[in-house]
């Protein structure tokens, strides 16, 4: 993705709260919700719909505690950032899956891509929305 150079800033600080996420995946559910609003809006793979910062935390930890434990999210094969309006950036992930322990590669059927809108406030970004998605390939 080419940036420009007033946005460099932006970007770097947008790419570090994505490396957050990575980082806190299956270790800690606050970790991971402090990426995001008070007020987020995230939809998990399966649909279902977490509405609120404490809702995300809650609702990781459960699972980092139980069926997620000791998984790692994978990096993202692909990154997008732009910036509809100076305070807002929609960020798209692509090529995403969690792995299971011994698992050092993400199957075709695994891979995810997520949709993520940031906004700036009090100079700090945070995402406000999230919804992951699994991808689908054409087999032509």
């Amino acid at each position: 993705m080419t940036t420009t150079p007033d946005r460099q800033q932006d970007v770097d600080a947008l790419d570090g709260l994505l490396q957050r996420q990575v980082d806190s995946w299956a270790r800690d559910g606050a970790a991971f919700a402090d990426t995001f609003t008070e007020e987020a809006d995230f939809v998990a793979v399966d649909g279902s719909h977490l509405r609120s910062r404490a809702e995300i935390a809650e609702s990781l930890q459960e699972g980092f505690d139980g069926f997620m434990a000791g998984t790692r999210m994978s990096q993202a094969r692909e990154r997008t950032i732009r910036f509809p309006l100076p305070d807002v950036a929609v960020v798209v992930t692509s090529g995403v899956c969690v792995l299971r322990p011994g698992e050092q590669e993400c199957a075709p059927e695994a891979l995810s891509i997520q949709t993520r809108h940031a906004v700036k406030r009090d100079g700090r970004w945070l995402f406000t929305t999230f919804h992951n998605s699994r991808m689908h390939f054409s087999h032509d």
